[in-house]
């Protein structure tokens, strides 16, 4: 009885420890599960940068101006995202907006529809605009009328707002492309130098793609 006894405490000081290992090791394993469940990409900051073009009639001057924007933000939630945005654009002469933009996934997973909106203000970087039809501000804001003229009007920049949607794959935790549509409506204003004002209404289709990382 002695040595079943002494085999038996020697068997169990063998099999314990591996009972523990194996659970040890489930333990693990479940917890690896939850972390892939939410990847650490829709978490923190991240970057986008996309480039486009802001589509309009072909009757417009420019039907198809050049856009670059870069986006630099954070998630805040696995669906919710922040970000500010810079670029440059062409819809008539350069211009550099500047805007704060939001994105809601629709999924949290590495492909996923998002819905997009972002606005702000585009500051003009040439210094002159000349010729057409001008909307004049300084003789009567409630009644105003158009007349030709062809003196210079410097650029002052603009409003805009951007709403769309898109979609985002992402290849990794780190990295990914992302595609947008949406639309673009943006008021630009020029002033003479007897303070006479034109402005300028565009309406575009706004066509990106882009990078993301993080």
């Amino acid at each position: 009885m002695k040595n079943f006894s002494s085999v038996f405490f020697l068997g169990l000081l063998f099999i314990l420890p591996g009972i523990a290992v194996f659970g040890q090791a489930d333990d693990n394993e479940v917890i690896i599960v939850i972390e892939d469940s939410y990847p650490k990409a829709f978490r923190g900051y991240f970057n986008i940068t996309d480039i486009g073009l802001l589509i309009g009639s072909p009757q417009n001057q420019n039907p198809a101006p050049f856009s670059f924007m870069t986006f630099n933000g954070a998630h805040l939630s696995d669906q919710l995202s922040a970000s500010l945005g810079i670029g440059v654009e062409f819809p008539s002469g350069s211009y550099m907006p500047m805007v704060l933009d939001a994105r809601y996934y629709i999924r949290s997973t590495n492909f996923s529809p998002f819905i997009q909106l972002y606005g702000g203000y585009a500051l003009a970087l040439d210094d002159n605009y000349s010729g057409g039809y001008y909307y004049d501000e300084a003789i009567s804001s409630s009644r105003p009328y158009y007349y030709e003229d062809y003196q210079p009007y410097a650029a002052r920049g603009g409003w805009l707002v951007n709403p769309g949607f898109g979609i985002r794959s992402l290849f990794g935790e780190n990295f990914g492309v992302v595609f947008s549509v949406g639309y673009r409506v943006q008021r630009l204003y020029y002033k003479a130098n007897d303070d006479r004002r034109r402005i300028t209404d565009f309406n575009r289709l706004s066509m990106k793609i882009g990078i993301t990382f993080r």
